[in-house]
């Protein structure tokens, strides 16, 4: 069964969800271009760790418009489970996946703490 194609209360409320995000450690905000407004790219920067990388994407034009990058197969469970739609494959065996609308806040915060917690594996 595919994303539903309703809007999300939750992803809507995208201050909120940035603020959140923005509290995570080692969270960084990536430099955008001004030809995609509404577009935020999210990064994981730690240096102790020698993590560099990108791991959310907010704005972008679909079903709840929050997409996140994980390893493949963490992509394939979150969409076993009616989170997150594959929606690119990107190099190293990751995949852009996109958030499904209409998930409540607990379930996006699922999702976007495995997107976060991979990039440290």
């Amino acid at each position: 069964m595919p994303c539903t194609p309703e809007t999300s209360e939750a992803t809507s409320d995208s201050d909120a969800l940035h603020d959140w995000v923005l509290g995570l450690p080692w969270v960084v905000e990536r430099p955008h271009s001004p030809d995609l407004p509404g577009l935020r790219i999210f990064g994981v920067d730690c240096a102790p760790m020698g993590v560099r990388s990108v791991w959310l994407v907010t704005g972008l034009p679909d079903s709840s418009g929050v997409a996140v990058v994980v390893p493949e197969a963490v992509g394939a469970d979150l969409d076993l489970l009616h989170l997150a739609e594959p929606a690119a494959p990107l190099s190293d065996e990751h995949v852009l996946a996109s958030v499904c609308a209409g998930l409540d806040a607990r379930e996006i915060e699922r999702v976007l703490l495995e997107a976060y917690t991979s990039t440290f594996l």
